[in-house]
């Protein structure tokens, strides 16, 4: 009987750690598309990408930090998709493939490294080949993240775009900068450090208004740091 009432003990334990696990997930997705969606509704209905790029007021206390990935193996060979083509209705950048419910920022990354910056092209890549480029853990339902990039590829008027400038950097690694404001910033054009380096702080502040900001950003600051982490590789 005491070796049962263990068994039991650790089977529900078992479970209370995968419900937990799953709750933590749902509650942090729905957090960050809802507060994308009220920043948008603040801001007069303007969106980037996706995501809204008005009325931001993220705590910076909350806001995801990414680390740097190990640069992909030498002999590995990136993916292109055979039908993706430039589209110049939808704009020669990537998309945030993050957007997709169980790509986090380290798959997209590893996407980003292989050649698949839209959703459009991640919707023509096959399931093997997304395990082999992200390598996701098995529970990963692949299927689910085609077809979510399908989806909004078509609800974006993304379909049949695709990326061919330089392989963005996680301007989130910057101090002050969000998802939200890394959104509009591709949408003018700055998707890497040293393309951030090299713009100034009046521009900042253009694509970047103040009346949509809840309080003053050091622009400065963020050129600075780009310049370091241009340095540093």
């Amino acid at each position: 009987m005491a070796g049962l009432s263990v068994l039991w003990y650790v089977g529900a334990g078992f479970l209370m750690g995968w419900v937990i696990s799953t709750l933590t997930e749902w509650l942090w997705f729905r957090r960050r598309h809802l507060g994308t969606d009220a920043a948008g509704r603040s801001a007069g209905g303007q969106s980037v990408g996706g995501q809204s790029a008005g009325g931001q007021s993220v705590d910076s206390a909350v806001q995801r930090r990414r680390l740097p990935l190990p640069h992909p193996a030498a002999d590995y060979q990136p993916y292109v998709g055979a039908s993706a083509q430039p589209s110049a209705a939808s704009g020669n950048r990537p998309d945030a493939l993050s957007d997709i419910r169980g790509i986090g920022d380290v798959y997209e990354q590893r996407l980003y490294e292989a050649g698949i910056f839209t959703w459009h092209e991640l919707s023509l890549v096959d399931e093997e080949t997304l395990r082999a480029v992200t390598k996701a853990l098995p529970t990963s339902n692949l299927v689910s993240w085609i077809e979510q990039a399908r989806q909004l590829a078509a609800e974006s008027g993304r379909i049949g775009a695709a990326y061919t400038g330089p392989l963005p950097s996680d301007l989130t690694r910057i101090q002050g900068i969000d998802q939200v404001f890394e959104q509009e910033l591709v949408q003018a054009g700055i998707l890497t450090f040293a393309q951030l380096a090299q713009t100034t702080a009046p521009k900042l502040a253009a694509i970047l208004p103040a009346h949509r900001l809840d309080d003053a950003i050091n622009f400065a600051a963020w050129i600075a740091e780009a310049r370091e982490l241009q340095a540093k590789g």
